[in-house]
């Protein structure tokens, strides 16, 4: 029979021993799980170099915000809940929402439609944010639901078709905030501008984290971005497009005008108020050209393709008097604006000046109107009249102030940036019982107070 005392020891040893297995393991285990983490964070990846970009807010705009009462984060947390928690609809986020009034007789009202844009737009703020868990649900859904057959971007998707929970407890519906084309459309069409904006998307998720599917995925896209450029793109007109004039300077050519209105309504589509002009060529505003420049760098043999894409987007100018841009670039050349009259689109024309003003080729008259917009009367409208270069719009343009306000910041002018960031704050909702707290709003008919994702989710980007 042992003694007690051997059996103590031989207890005592045993512990010891698992003792040092349990540690071994664990540290295995801990080793394994760092090294899974360092592969999954591309520490070991080797990526490659895509001339990436950004611009920061100089000291005098960070105190120029500072100074008001704009709450950093509360902004896109305050869109997000509107827009996605609340509707019911992660991780997408609905175009708009229309505050209720203080009555039963002013309902809520909501998007019917997930807008493409938006949600590349949501992606790169989650991006920027290093929320890589968040970007990759979200390029996971946009894989799934955003994409069609082709491999492009659609423009929207309803919300219905997207919601999860079929007992989703939706808010009034209301046409006259949803973007006409849409509503003419019975299928969505493919979109060159959430196509490029995703690409550009995916290029900032590259270079911040890294992986080999990430870059032959951008390669896929971008394949297809340079080879097929020109895409059929869809514009409301309140009548058929008119042959565009010869504008009093420099420009001489014609825009085609469809034979036959009726044909460019896709079949199923009822005909409203509004005609539904379709046309195929290059998009100017579409063409992100800074992604574009990056892919490029990727895909050493578009690099004429992109340099001709340049080209056609900065000759889409129409003028010196008035440096607004063509909406499309198409075989018969470029076609201003659409409708009966001569209304050009200032936001396009915006987003044009933009990319522009990434690649380092935005010219100087076209930032001295736009400077100019600012300065003299304080306000951007949504549209301005080809010939006079007055606005033909009293609807303010409040995606248009984002789009300034981040021109002004690769510019880096600190006074354009404080002229069209007070402006912004007009519209800053700061009543602390608002739905809307925090989050910029706009103005619509029957002094409603509607919160929209695309400014929000542009300022995000820009004052983060």
């Amino acid at each position: 029979m042992p003694s007690m005392t051997s059996v103590k020891y031989s207890n005592a040893k045993f512990r010891k021993i698992a003792l040092i297995c349990g540690i071994s393991v664990a540290a295995v285990i801990l080793v394994a799980v760092g090294i899974y983490f360092l592969i999954h964070n591309g520490v070991f990846y080797k990526k490659t170099d895509t001339d990436g970009k950004s611009y920061e807010l100089t000291p005098e705009m960070q105190e120029t915000v500072s100074e008001t009462a704009f709450h950093r984060g509360y902004m896109f947390s305050g869109t997000v809940r509107l827009l996605s928690e609340n509707r019911l609809m992660d991780p997408w986020v609905l175009s708009w929402y229309v505050i209720p009034g203080t009555t039963r007789s002013v309902p809520a009202m909501e998007s019917a439609y997930v807008d493409s844009f938006d949600q590349v737009l949501l992606l790169e703020s989650y991006v920027k944010d290093g929320k890589r868990s968040k970007a990759e649900s979200l390029i996971k859904a946009i894989d799934d639901y955003l994409i069609d057959s082709s491999g492009y971007l659609l423009a929207f998707r309803k919300a219905d078709d997207l919601a999860y929970g079929s007992d989703r407890k939706k808010a009034e519906s209301c046409e006259q905030n949803e973007d006409q084309a849409y509503l003419l459309l019975s299928e969505p069409p493919v979109s060159m501008k959430a196509t490029t904006g995703y690409l550009r998307a995916l290029l900032d998720y590259y270079d911040k984290w890294g992986s080999s599917s990430t870059l032959d995925k951008i390669k896929t896209l971008a394949g297809k971005v340079f080879t097929y450029g020109d895409q059929t793109s869809y514009r409301a007109a309140d009548q058929m497009a008119m042959p565009t004039p010869i504008p009093v300077t420099e420009k001489s050519l014609i825009t085609p005008m469809p034979d036959d209105t009726e044909n460019t309504l896709p079949e199923g589509s009822e005909k409203k108020k509004d005609q539904l002009l379709s046309l195929t060529g290059t998009e100017l505003a579409a063409m992100d050209l800074e992604a574009m420049r990056r892919a490029a760098i990727l895909l050493p043999e578009y690099k004429e393709k992109y340099e001709e894409t340049v080209r056609i987007v900065k000759e889409g100018k129409i003028s010196g008097d008035l440096p607004l841009y063509a909406w499309m670039y198409t075989s018969g050349g470029y076609m201003y604006y659409t409708g009966s009259q001569t209304n050009v689109d200032l936001v396009s024309s915006l987003y044009v000046m933009v990319h522009l003003a990434e690649i380092g080729q935005f010219d100087d008259e076209g930032y001295a109107w736009i400077s100019q917009q600012i300065y003299n009367t304080g306000f951007l409208y949504t549209s301005y009249d080809m010939m006079s270069g007055d606005p033909s719009s009293d609807v303010e343009s409040s995606e248009g102030y984002a789009l300034v306000l981040y021109l002004s910041v690769i510019k880096g002018d600190d006074h354009l940036f404080s002229a069209t960031y007070n402006a912004m704050m007009r519209n800053y909702a700061t009543l602390s019982t608002s739905d809307a707290l925090y989050t910029f709003f706009r103005n619509i008919p029957e002094s409603r107070i509607s919160v929209y994702a695309r400014e929000n989710l542009l300022m995000e980007l820009i004052l983060k």
